[in-house]
């Protein structure tokens, strides 16, 4: 099994965001991306993708952690794209199931709307209306257990079929299973610290988060807080993952074989009534 992430490279990761020459402007550009996808949405957020899936690729790599370059921008787009695309892939049945609930929900609730209102006029309600109202609601219900869970499920394999993705460059690369998967199942303990991890960091950003908002004074630096905050939470994330990734591929490189056991001597016959000997050993050098 992969060691877990140690203190120092711990710090490092934290840090290489702040590191480096250039890394002001480097970081404002993906702050402001991050903030122009709040007014223009999906546009900018692929470029982002892209840049944080380039910083995976050299955290699995092994190469030094610094910002890169906000120079091929085409590059960037296509990555962001393949980036976008297996997360959908792996997150779309939860967020499905979660769509269709609200959809039934909705439908409950102009049900309810609607029953209440004839119920006024009639003083009765469609006997249709009872089961139809029930049964939105008992996909809601279903859709808030089966949505979270799917989408718990499709997220704990994800940095790994994104950081395969980051290391060969290949969209095919993040749903080979067969090659991610086996590192991910044997260093379950790796990526459950790393996930405590950034658990952790959210909620610490979080709480500064919520400490701005309480405040009347700094309430108004909200929008241009979450941009940053975001876009470092991403690149923390991306660095955790590779690094966590690289350690796990490492540590499922083949053993080198066992030496084959040295075939048994042969024996030469012995004479009646006396053990048989190997032949090496009745072999007697002559002086």
């Amino acid at each position: 099994m992969a060691e877990p992430i140690s203190v120092p490279s711990l710090k490092s990761i934290f840090r290489f965001p702040f590191q480096g020459a250039g890394w002001e402007k480097r970081f404002l550009v993906g702050a402001l991306l991050t903030f122009v996808s709040f007014i223009i949405p999906i546009v900018p957020v692929i470029f982002v993708c892209g840049y944080l899936l380039e910083v995976m690729r050299r955290a699995v790599k092994g190469e030094e952690l610094v910002l890169p370059d906000w120079t091929d921008w085409g590059k960037l787009g296509l990555d962001g794209l393949k980036y976008i695309l297996v997360n959908l892939v792996f997150l779309l049945p939860g967020t499905l199931i979660y769509v269709v609930g609200f959809v039934f929900y909705f439908i409950a609730t102009f049900g309810i709307s609607f029953g209440s209102a004839f119920a006024q006029n009639s003083q009765s309600m469609p006997a249709a209306f009872v089961p139809v109202f029930l049964l939105a609601l008992f996909v809601f219900f279903i859709s808030m257990f089966l949505g979270p869970l799917l989408f718990f499920l499709g997220a704990i394999p994800l940095p790994a079929a994104i950081a395969n993705l980051a290391a060969e460059g290949h969209l095919a690369a993040g749903f080979r299973l067969r090659q991610w998967w086996p590192a991910l199942w044997k260093n379950k303990l790796g990526y459950f610290i790393t996930w405590t991890i950034l658990f952790g960091l959210f909620f610490f950003l979080y709480l500064a988060f919520f400490l701005v908002y309480i405040t009347c004074i700094l309430c108004w630096l909200i929008p241009f807080l979450i941009a940053p905050m975001g876009f470092y939470l991403g690149l923390v994330y991306a660095a955790l993952f590779g690094q966590t990734f690289r350690e796990s591929m490492q540590s499922q490189q083949v053993e080198p074989p066992a030496q084959p056991a040295e075939p048994a001597a042969p024996t030469t016959p012995a004479e009646p009534g006396q053990p048989e000997t190997p032949a090496a050993a009745s072999e007697v050098p002559q002086v």
